[in-house]
């Protein structure tokens, strides 16, 4: 069963870019400090999230990196949920449907969000924490890069969590 790291900033490439200014080609992203929260709580609930999603589904082994978008309804619950991105494994993009589905904590919204906002979770599924940090590189490159090609990609709101098969 996947042992869920709930690693909010600090290891979800994409909560990181929100984290701390961005320089590339001349984008900056900085998020006032009660965004920055919110990014932190959604992605500790995103994390709990995985972890009963991993424990009711069956997931493969291996790694990818699953990318779901959606938006909130008045009740603060996701709604419009998609698939943005696959990892190549139908299992993990399940799990991540599933937890982003499960979203608690979506209700606790700063007021500086708009409520047509809309959001993005970046997951990392990965067998050890060496393939987390590799793919979190990859992910932060991949961020970059959608953040720098069209001015509405940077205001989506990304949250993260990485997944990891504890070794033995």
């Amino acid at each position: 069963m996947y042992k869920i790291l709930a690693l909010a900033l600090a290891t979800a490439a994409s909560a990181a870019l929100l984290a701390e200014p961005v320089f590339s080609q001349n984008i900056v992203v900085t998020p006032d400090s009660s965004q920055q929260e919110f990014v932190e709580e959604v992605s500790r609930d995103l994390g709990r999230q995985l972890l009963v999603a991993a424990r009711l589904g069956d997931a493969p082994n291996g790694e990818g990196i699953s990318i779901v978008r959606f938006t909130r309804d008045a009740d603060g619950d996701a709604t419009n949920v998609k698939l943005y991105r696959a990892s190549g494994k139908r299992g993990f993009d399940r799990i991540a449907m599933t937890a982003v589905s499960r979203l608690r904590t979506l209700d606790s919204v700063p007021s500086s969000i708009g409520h047509d906002q809309l959001y993005q979770a970046n997951i990392i599924f990965a067998e050890n924490g060496w393939d987390v940090a590799r793919l979190e590189q990859q992910l932060a490159r991949e961020e970059s890069a959608r953040m720098a090609s069209r001015p509405s990609e940077r205001t989506v709101l990304a949250f993260g969590s990485a997944a990891t098969r504890p070794t033995s």
